[in-house]
């Protein structure tokens, strides 16, 4: 009897200390929505200048541990936009997502895009920047880069809007 007493005792503290007990929860995740549009100068080139008209959405989510530790930023972006000749009004498009991923432990940013798709007929992609790169927060380097990125100064944008339309 007083070995079935205890064990009634053992089980009802038990499960006095199991109501109480917290699980461990991570803190979901925070989302930011923006849209943007406009017309920013673009680059100078000799004898006009190029602008570009633009539209871009963003979603930026926020990723957390059971801590409440930030742990990673997730970044969608679209944007869509119209270069222009400002003397001639000669015009191309081009369209392109980005994704990008900060990894707050390792200290890195991983992008993943197409950040410049631009084409010209009977000529195809003459603005391409695509693919991965990482780069690491305490020297700002990147350490590592697969795809094609010319970066925006290794697109010669003056040619492709020379000329009339």
């Amino acid at each position: 009897m007083r070995r079935r007493l205890r064990l009634v005792l053992i089980v009802i503290v038990s499960l006095a200390f199991l109501g109480i007990a917290v699980p461990a929860q991570a803190i979901p995740p925070k989302t930011d929505s923006f849209s943007d549009s406009g017309t920013l100068p673009w680059t100078s080139c000799d004898g006009f200048d190029i602008i570009v008209n633009f539209e871009v959405t963003a979603r930026i989510t926020e990723f957390y541990d059971a801590n409440g530790d930030l742990v990673t930023v997730r970044g969608y972006f679209h944007g869509s936009g119209e270069l222009v000749n400002t003397v001639t009004g000669k015009t191309n498009t081009g369209s392109g997502p980005t994704i990008f991923f900060d990894n707050v432990r390792t200290e890195t940013t991983t992008i993943v895009a197409l950040n410049f798709h631009n084409t010209v007929p009977g000529q195809g992609a003459v603005g391409i920047d695509v693919g991965r790169i990482v780069i690491d927060w305490a020297t700002d380097e990147m350490i590592f880069e697969a795809g094609v990125h010319p970066g925006f100064d290794g697109i010669d944008w003056c040619s492709m809007l020379a000329g009339t339309p």
